[in-house]
């Protein structure tokens, strides 16, 4: 299986069409998608992905300006060539290598223009993540122009000897209570 795999790659290749960025977290993306419905209709010559990894637990949304719906999509896993028709905006889907790529969470499709194109992927743990961006708008328009903007927001585990503290503070609120009582 994995020999049919590498073979329709190597077929698939000459004609890959697919954007693959690496997603800059702390400013703004600028790109292009060369169709309004590209995302909807799993085109990859008319979808953008931005490959990203996270260090520790992260509290993450996307939001896009552009002037048609824009669809996205969420997957586990660095995309490192076309997909091409194994590409799905609302599924797992596969790579030619035979790599995965978990869904974990995108925009409603075949809902165009009713968006207001934002993406709170929520809690995400340390790994590697690819975000699909594309049109939505159910026909072709053409191209459009976006921006996209990430929003991280570090979550912080506290320190064991902080947890003790507070533990410490609740005993005594409690011991003077009962005593206040006796």
């Amino acid at each position: 299986m994995k020999h049919l795999f590498f073979l329709a790659a190597m077929f698939v290749t000459v004609s890959a069409n697919a954007d693959i960025y690496t997603l800059d977290l702390t400013n703004d993306n600028s790109g292009s998608v060369s169709s309004s419905d590209g995302w909807l209709t799993d085109n990859t010559a008319a979808v953008d992905f931005y490959t990203f990894e996270l260090t520790a637990d992260t509290d993450i949304a996307f939001s896009v300006s552009a002037v048609a719906s824009i669809g996205l999509s969420l997957y586990q896993g660095t995309l490192s060539s076309d997909p091409s028709f194994l590409f799905s905006h609302n599924n797992d889907f596969i790579d030619f290598m035979g790599n995965s790529y978990a869904y974990l969470v995108g925009t409603d499709g075949y809902v165009p223009n009713a968006g207001d194109n934002t993406l709170a992927a929520g809690l995400l743990g340390a790994g590697e993540y690819t975000l699909a961006l594309g049109g939505n708008e159910g026909f072709d328009f053409g191209a459009i122009e976006y921006v996209l903007t990430s929003t991280v927001t570090g979550t912080e585990v506290p320190e064991p000897s902080t947890f003790a503290l507070v533990m410490m503070m609740l005993g005594a609120m409690a011991w003077r209570y009962s005593a206040a009582k006796r």
